[in-house]
């Protein structure tokens, strides 16, 4: 693989361990609440409205961001979820079997998907492993290239009181800078009471 995926085996094989340990428990795909990551999940659309957007999801895990937009009030979405782990993508397949949902196995530049108008990512980023850094900073490019209106995504900070060994944490200013070299139109949030800070850009 290319972009910083490299030694994704390893992040792959985590992944789908922990379907197999806790299944559709929200500390499959690393949360330790249902509330945690439903506030992560309101920062990540706070800029957009998704009522009749096709949305897609970057690391989607067990599709937890399908349930949240099932609970809220948005309207007439087309869903994409994305993910690495064979494991995460045979359980969302097996429990959303809407017409307005897809799911498929791979990295994002394994895809030339179409008509995308926003596209988000939550914790995808989170593992650590030699080229984290190099694959976020091109999944961000290709997020935005994708996408018609705008991207959201969330990273673990660097401000942080403590980090765990097995997680990849980035300084807020190097992300941003990032981001505004791909648009003028960035927001970032590191308001919320996480450990993390979530970034949108606009087209």
């Amino acid at each position: 693989m290319t972009n910083g995926f490299k030694n994704l085996k390893a992040v792959t094989d985590f992944v789908d361990s922990r379907v197999l340990e806790l299944d559709d428990d929200v500390r499959a795909v690393g949360w330790g609440s249902q509330e945690s990551q439903e506030l992560r999940f309101d920062y990540l659309i706070k800029d957009f409205n998704l009522n009749s957007k096709t949305i897609l999801d970057v690391g989607c895990g067990l599709g937890d961001f399908l349930h949240y937009l099932k609970k809220s009030d948005i309207k007439d979405y087309q869903y994409i979820g994305l993910d690495i782990s064979k494991n995460m993508i045979e359980s969302c397949r097996e429990r959303h079997l809407q017409d307005n949902v897809q799911f498929y196995q791979g990295t994002i530049f394994e895809y030339d998907f179409e008509t995308i108008d926003v596209a988000i990512l939550s914790g995808a980023l989170s593992y650590k492993y030699k080229e984290a850094t190099s694959a976020a900073k091109a999944t961000l490019e290709k997020m935005f290239q994708l996408s018609l209106e705008g991207v959201a995504l969330n990273f673990l900070s660097t401000t942080a009181d403590y980090e765990l060994e097995k997680n990849q944490h980035y300084d807020p200013a190097i992300i941003l800078t990032w981001a505004l070299n791909l648009s003028k139109k960035v927001s970032l949030y590191h308001d919320y009471p996480l450990y993390e800070f979530t970034i949108m850009l606009k087209k």
